[in-house]
Order: C-alpha cells, then structure tokens, then sequence
C-alpha cells in the first residue's frame, strides 16, 4: 500500500513541482535558532525580537486570510506564484538590511508571503489528491526536512565565513528559479476552485461553522501560549555558552525528526484520522516545553527538543483537519483561517512573550506554553466530537431519505 501511493504522488505534476519547489528552499535554511542569531547580529534585544515577531505574525495573519481568499477567487496556482514572488522580495530585504528595522520589515514581507502560499498550495493539492493529501504533504514535508538537515549546517557555515548578506542572498536566487519551475509545472485548479467557491457563503459559512472555531481557537491557544519556542536559544545560549554552531544543531534535529515522522503521520492521519494525530502531537510539544529547562547537560537539551519537533510534526496535522471538516467550496479560505488564528496567536504571544521571559524567566514561559497545548488539545478533541455528530447525524438523515 505505501509502495502504491508512492507511485501515486509521483505521477502527479503538482507533487513534483512542489518538491522542487521545498528542495531549493530547505538548501540554505534559516530556522528559528538562526533567525535569532541572525537579528542578534544586529544587537537585537529579546524585547525588539519581540515586537519583530510579533508585527510579523500579523502580516502571517494578514496572508492567511488572503492566501485563502485569493485561491478560491482567482485558483490556486496563480496565489502561489504571487506570494513566492512577494517572498523573494523580502529576502532579498534581509540580505540588505543594516540594522534590526530593517530586517524585521523583510522578515514580516517574508512571513507575510510564505502564509499566502500555503492556503493555496495545500488547496492545491487537495483538489488534485483528494483523500490522499495528507500523505502528499508529509511527503513534502519529508523532503524539505531531508535536505534542510544539512541546509542548516550549510546556513551556519556560510553566516560564519561570509555573513548573512551572502545566506540572504544565495537564497533569493535559489527562490527565483524555483518560480519558473512551478509556473511550467502547476496544474491550473483555477475553473474548479471558482465553481466551488460560488456555492457557499464566504467568510460568513466559516463563521458559522462551530467545528472550524473551535479547530481555529485550539490553535489560537496553542500559539499564543507556546512563545517559548521563540526564545528558548536566550536559555541555551545563558546555561551552556552555545555558540552559533551548537544553535544551528537544533535546527538540524528538527529537520531531522520531520524528516522521519512526518511522512508516516501523514499517512497515518489519512487513516486514524487527522484531527487524533493532531491531538496526540499537540500533547507531546506540550510535556516537551515543561521539560526543557530541567535539562542538565546541551545533550540533554537537544534530547528533549527532539520529542518537540516530533510533536509538533504531528500536531502540524491540525490545518488538514480544519480542511476536512469544511463544506467542499470552502476548503481554501478554511486553511487561510486556521493560518491567520495561528499566526494571530503567534503576533500576540511573541509580542508579550519577550516581555515575560524577562520579567518572569524562562521556567514560567515553558509552564505557560504546556499549559496552552494541553488546552489546545481538548478543544480538537471537542471538535473531533462535533464532527462525529454532524456524520452521523448526515448518516441518518440520508437513509430517512431512501426510507
């Protein structure tokens, strides 16, 4: 069976397309360890980092919403190939800029483009693979992990000898040829995508549906709780003196634990259903964040982290099973919506959080965002709930139908 949808994926040109596509963008990659040492090369205090991230994460949810807006209204293919355009605009930013404005602006273009992406490119996938995009993305999601374990380490040397305007803009150029890639080799989902979306009622059926609040609330608590993941290389840096090649590793190990789960959770998710995974990962995170800053040792540390990358590989989940539970025509504004309520969660907890890290230390952020996933997880499993219901519910009424 795994042999079978293998070859499936592999005859479809979109898959294709956007293997290339994560290929070429894991090769020089900036993950959050190095985004912190990259805005510290400017003297970026956690306050300013801070409010960095936070502006950003409102771009993200700025770009969710249109991301999903723009794919039912003008398809899919057309929204990918404007925001990866947009997105490689905004690293070319951070190559030029000079002080921590500045890369913050092109950090914020940056998140703002690459949240405009994924709405469409999972809708995308969605209209061409049906049932099984769940496997699709984790394979995606397996390859981008794969090549972005070294892409880390590549990333570290590279800041090291020739400083980051040359990280920033190697990956300008490797994001622009990527474009005319997925301009040849996207299929247009356009004509279906408009059909869909003139049946329903817009962003008014998204707020009418109780199932996707409570999937978008779940992951509002979980971002806004879990801000500790912005932060953590402060704590490591403090307790174990870890330079930029130790903090370059934590990159590398959550490249590598997606590279081995994601793919089986994805499959796994097609079959157990989306929505049990995302619940079992958000869990995980959440005992991994509580544990962290009782590590005694950098090992012990990377150890720890690694059982929260494996959580969040599941928890990531979550956007597919807000996808599943909404009406067929609203598939892409369903995933822009739980995008903006992550990226919303995120603004106000990055926001805050470098303000409560200093007043209040490290333990208490990573209590806080254990807190948050545990939170986040019963609210799936209460949509998890609703939506059984609603099945069954359809189940009857069709066969009082036929009756």
């Amino acid at each position: 069976n795994q042999m079978a949808m293998f070859t499936k994926l592999l005859r479809q040109r979109a898959v294709w397309a956007f293997l290339l596509f994560n290929i070429q963008a894991s090769f020089l990659y900036v993950g959050g360890a190095l985004l912190v040492s990259f805005m510290r090369s400017f003297g970026t205090t956690p306050s300013q980092l801070g409010f960095v991230l936070g502006a950003s994460w409102v771009a993200g949810v700025l770009g969710s919403l249109a991301g999903g807006h723009l794919s039912d209204k003008i398809g899919p293919k057309r929204t990918v190939l404007l925001s990866g355009c947009l997105a490689a605009l905004g690293l070319l930013g951070q190559g030029l800029a000079r002080n921590w404005l500045q890369a913050g602006m092109a950090l914020l273009t940056v998140i703002g483009a690459q949240a405009t992406l994924f709405p469409a490119a999972t809708a995308l996938l969605g209209f061409v693979l049906k049932d099984d995009v769940g496997s699709a993305l984790g394979f995606l999601n397996t390859a981008f992990s794969a090549v972005a374990i070294p892409g880390a380490v590549i990333t570290g040397m590279v800041a090291k000898r020739f400083g980051w305007p040359a990280v920033f803009g190697g990956k300008t150029a490797l994001y622009l040829a990527s474009l005319a890639l997925l301009a040849a080799m996207l299929p247009d989902a356009r004509g279906k995508a408009e059909g869909e979306a003139r049946k329903g009622g817009g962003w008014r059926g998204i707020l009418a549906h109780p199932g996707l609040l409570l999937v978008g609330l779940s992951v509002l608590v979980v971002t806004l709780g879990g801000y500790c993941y912005a932060f953590y290389p402060y704590f490591v840096q403090a307790r174990f003196s870890a330079d930029v090649r130790a903090l370059a590793l934590f990159d590398s190990l959550y490249n590598a634990v997606w590279t081995l789960s994601n793919w089986p959770a994805g499959m796994l998710a097609d079959r157990l259903g989306r929505g049990n995974i995302a619940i079992a990962g958000y869990l995980l995170t959440g005992m991994a964040w509580l544990a962290f800053p009782f590590a005694p040792s950098l090992p012990f540390a990377y150890a720890v982290y690694s059982l929260y990358c494996l959580g969040n590989s599941m928890g990531f989940y979550a956007t597919l099973f807000a996808m599943d539970i909404a009406p067929e025509e609203l598939k892409g504004r369903a995933v822009g919506f739980f995008n903006a309520l992550m990226n919303l969660g995120g603004a106000l907890g990055d926001t805050a959080g470098g303000r409560l890290w200093e007043l209040l230390g490290a333990k208490f952020s990573f209590v806080v965002a254990f807190v948050g996933y545990v939170t986040g997880a019963t609210l799936l499993r209460i949509a998890s709930g609703q939506r059984a219901r609603g099945e069954d519910r359809e189940l009857r009424e069709k066969a009082d139908a036929v009756r």
